[in-house]
């Protein structure tokens, strides 16, 4: 708890602080490209890196997750719709729709990193209280984010377990004019002699924490897709 309400006092630190050197993201009302660019699918276990395409299929077949991973990779037709408003810097609007699904957002603070705008959520939701830090089903979905749910825990009462919440980041990257959304797919499947489970998610929005692979057990497989989708001023 002590760690989490440090990290919270740090970034609140860094949204208060000026940096000249630090160029802001350009404002506007924004629009999702008609394409997006996929990278290669790749499949982790542990000590491997696996990227042939064939084995992958193969794999995935056997596990299928169905609508989230493109096996050629470069520009195609993009599944996904993004409206994106940073014309008020503390009610940035978001609104992506995917499958069916859309998903509406308020940022309402920023901070940056390099030539991205990492964006804070306004409200938060109820979180599970962090675990070991171990790659596995429970804590896959955190772990694979460069910039996970900022979280913060309390007692509810004195004999009950922590209570957390915790608020979305997403980063924004600026590359010259424009904007790009950096996107995650994944599929994590692990299984013991014993138990078994398995984990995915779709176009997740975030960059992908590579630093999750050092933790990755030898029954644990995790197949992700990286993406970059083209935000257009409008």
């Amino acid at each position: 708890m002590k760690s989490s309400l440090l990290l919270i006092c740090v970034l609140l630190l860094c949204f208060g602080c000026g940096d000249d050197d630090v160029a802001t993201y350009p404002t506007g009302n924004y629009e999702s490209a008609a394409n997006i660019k996929n990278d290669p699918v790749t499949l982790y276990t542990k000590d491997k890196i696996i990227t042939d395409v064939n084995f992958i299929q193969a794999y995935l077949e056997r596990h299928p997750f169905y609508g989230s991973f493109d096996l050629t990779a470069g520009t195609a037709e993009s599944a996904i719709q993004v409206v994106f408003d940073n014309r008020v810097s503390d009610s940035v609007y978001f609104r992506s729709v995917s499958e069916g699904n859309a998903r509406e957002l308020i940022f309402n603070q920023v901070y940056y990193e390099n030539n991205a705008a990492i964006l804070l959520g306004r409200d938060s939701l109820p979180v599970a209280a962090a675990d070991d830090g171990e790659l596995s089903c429970s804590n896959v979905g955190i772990r694979i984010r460069r910039h996970p749910m900022l979280t913060y825990c309390f007692p509810s009462v004195p004999w009950n377990p922590l209570t957390c919440k915790g608020r979305y980041q997403m980063p924004v990257v600026m590359e010259g004019g424009h904007l790009t959304l950096p996107i995650i797919s994944y599929q994590f499947y692990s299984r013991t002699a014993t138990t078994s489970c398995a984990v995915s998610e779709r176009y997740a929005f975030g960059s992908f924490n590579a630093d999750a692979l050092k933790t990755i057990h030898t029954q644990d497989t995790l197949v992700v897709q990286t993406r970059m989708l083209t935000l257009e001023r409008k």
